[in-house]
């Protein structure tokens, strides 16, 4: 399938999956998100359920479905944080050039930056499978801390089900 321009993709790479988020502007789209950013909120269907999230200045709240988003987010010099509630649990963030540090369903992401893709392993495969491939579009980096930090949890939250 061929991307419009003007859209970025942030890549999941399993071993036993792989899909894409499509960043097209306002839009996300993947196989299971359909979402848009209206003003400071994204809004749409997320994992099967409606989807209402606030983005601001320091965190993530709303709802999918009947499960509340409560995220703190934060920034260290170059490096995304974010701690709290998404969806079925709680999670937690560490994004920076170098590193993808991600708690997210009982599953831990210890991927780190090379050859332009974040790799790794998480916890939740067995250490013979292949690893987690993991690519993010430099433009992300141009959207809100908040923003980046749901979609981030948005992208990983389908392959820790």
């Amino acid at each position: 399938m061929a991307l419009a321009e003007g859209t970025s993709v942030i890549s999941v790479d399993l071993p036993y999956d792989n899909y894409n988020l499509q960043l097209r502007g306002d839009e996300i789209v993947s196989r299971d998100l359909q979402l848009q950013r209206v003003g400071t909120e994204l809004r749409g269907r997320a994992l099967g359920s409606v989807a209402q999230l606030t983005l601001k200045k320091d965190g993530v709240s709303g709802v999918v479905g009947n499960s509340p988003v409560n995220l703190k987010v934060r920034t260290e010099g170059d490096t995304l944080l974010a701690e709290g509630g998404f969806i079925d649990g709680p999670v937690k963030l560490r994004f920076s050039p170098k590193e993808l540090h991600v708690y997210i369903s009982q599953c831990r992401y210890e991927l780190a930056f090379a050859q332009g893709v974040y790799e790794g392993r998480r916890s939740c495969d067995s250490r013979l499978l292949p690893p987690v491939r993991f690519s993010v579009p430099p433009d992300l980096r141009e959207r809100s801390p908040a923003e980046q930090a749901a979609l981030l949890l948005f992208a990983l939250a389908p392959a820790a089900k």
